[in-house]
């Protein structure tokens, strides 16, 4: 009966995960860019060492994520807007599958862990950190998920298998550059399990190989120096980089902030109650759980590892404070009866695990997986009016937009700067960029500075009105979001406006007319 419980856990699981991820899907901000390094990949059997996209100053193009850009580009060329949908499904699924495993790890006696509905809640969680459709983090959230569970497993039952973490790094490493955060859960074990009065040496030899592992990828030691610079680089110009706590993202990520609040209580309300002693604590648990939620609490990226670590390792202290909630409620309800209790628990495993079902196998078994574009995210009819027009040269747009501008507009168009930021750009370079859209300082410098031939304005940003007076500059299209100026001396008689309909642009979304020579 175990067994079968389990495999049913599993299965609704994974349906759960990836059902819901086909629910809401726009694409990510940097997927374009993604798409194109995949395809370069592909086509060419190599990755990319120098920016073509740009027509600012770069260095070389360290790609942390090439081996993420092969994945997306490959699931889209085979599979289309359901690939990349399935795959990110994919991807939490077996990332919670991992937190599940090392809950099972630390109860090994124990059916607790098939609770399914405290999974479900991870996901939704987590959801609204991740966003969007898929995302590069999501291959570190998985690895740094099997990282924790073969760590657990080696302090709680063999730690022969400390040996298979320099492989993975290997992979890791040339997936996504979030592999830094498994050395960092590594140095945390070994902290911890010395002050834990526990051997440490196989701990340290892991971190030495994992260090190593990096090394071998296409850039050389010079991506080893750009991963560990890239680690510590102040990006508070970018949203994902600032406190979920700040002012202008606050209401976003509410249910990070709800499951943040109920961990904690659960883990200081277990401590307190339990009396639990210096001496006693796990020191190595004590310090991955401040270490992710320190994290957490300062960047909106880091919200991802709290949710999945304090899950894993704050089960049996949030059900201990849930069953403590249980046995209060049957005291003054007078339940008694064992074998009444033992069938609300059953019905209330049969009406979640239903419920679970209902809602996410219609979007899964939905054969129109579509990912979906709209005016308010994505600059899709100045982008249009730009390639219609034929208005060839260096394309100035936000930095958001940078990546779908390149996807639709080169070779035509070469962009000022697209999210892969710290990868190829100079980062005094994001602020040129935020001077110029508040008008402040020498604002106009990055203009004057490069040669720019058509520019593509959000109307909320300051610049625009500025521009609208400008001798130098004139406005041939505008809509409720976005402007399209063009120098005045290239001013035309006549210009082609853009289809309005939501659907065309759906339908055209991946059309680009990038293409790589075969070697």
């Amino acid at each position: 009966m175990k067994i079968f419980h389990k495999y049913i856990f599993i299965l609704v699981l994974v349906i759960y995960c990836t059902g819901m991820t086909c629910i809401v899907n726009t694409p990510d901000l940097d997927l374009w860019a993604r798409l194109i390094a995949g395809q370069h990949i592909v086509e060419t059997l190599s990755v990319i060492k120098y920016d073509f996209l740009s027509y600012m100053p770069t260095h070389i193009w360290y790609d942390h994520e090439w081996g993420a850009s092969t994945f997306f580009y490959l699931a889209l060329k085979y599979f289309g807007d359901s690939g990349l949908i399935i795959l990110k499904g994919i991807l939490i699924s077996l990332t919670i599958l991992m937190c599940y495993k090392t809950v099972e790890l630390r109860n090994p006696k124990s059916t607790v862990s098939y609770n399914i509905l405290y999974y479900a809640i991870m996901f939704f969680a987590v959801y609204n950190t991740l966003g969007s459709t898929i995302r590069c983090l999501l291959f570190t959230c998985l690895f740094f998920s099997i990282f924790l569970y073969f760590l657990e497993k080696a302090r709680h039952t063999d730690n022969r298998y400390l040996i298979i973490l320099p492989f993975l790094m290997v992979l890791w490493a040339n997936i996504h550059g979030g592999c830094i955060s498994g050395l960092g859960l590594i140095v945390i074990y070994i902290i911890g399990e010395y002050l834990n009065k526990k051997r440490v040496r196989n701990y340290i030899y892991t971190l030495i190989a994992c260090m190593l592992a990096l090394f071998i990828n296409p850039y050389g030691i010079g991506y080893v120096k750009f991963l560990f610079t890239a680690a510590f680089m102040n990006r508070e110009y970018i949203s994902e980089w600032v406190s979920p706590f700040h002012p202008k993202v606050f209401k976003i990520y509410m249910y990070y902030k709800y499951y943040l609040v109920t961990m904690l209580i659960s883990a200081v309300t277990y401590l307190i109650n339990n009396k639990i002693k210096y001496e006693k604590l796990d020191k190595t648990k004590i310090l991955i759980l401040l270490t992710v939620t320190i994290l957490s609490v300062m960047k909106v990226r880091h919200q991802a590892f709290f949710i999945f670590t304090a899950g894993t390792l704050l089960y049996d202290e949030f059900y201990w404070l849930f069953n403590s909630l249980i046995a209060f409620i049957r005291k003054i309800s007078g339940i008694k009866n064992e074998e009444t209790i033992k069938n609300i628990i059953l019905l209330k495993e049969i009406i979640v695990y239903i419920l679970l079902v209902m809602l996410s196998l219609p979007p899964l078994l939905n054969k129109n997986k579509e990912i979906k574009i709209t005016e308010t995210k994505y600059p899709i009819y100045a982008v249009e009016f730009v390639k219609i027009n034929d208005l060839k040269g260096n394309l100035f747009i936000n930095f958001d937009w940078g990546s779908y501008a390149e996807y639709k507009l080169y070779p035509n168009n070469l962009v000022v700067m697209d999210g892969r930021y710290e990868e190829v750009y100079n980062p005094e370079l994001l602020i040129q960029l935020k001077d110029f859209h508040l008008v402040k300082n020498d604002w106009y410098k990055i203009i004057r500075d490069y040669k720019t031939d058509v520019i593509i304005l959000e109307k909320e940003y300051p610049v625009y009105k500025e521009l609208l007076n400008h001798k130098d500059w004139v406005l041939v299209f505008e809509n409720n979001i976005t402007g399209v100026f063009v120098p005045a001396d290239k001013l035309k008689q006549q210009y082609i406006m853009p289809k309005i309909s939501d659907n065309y642009y759906n339908k055209t979304k991946f059309d680009t007319e990038i293409k790589f020579k075969k070697r």
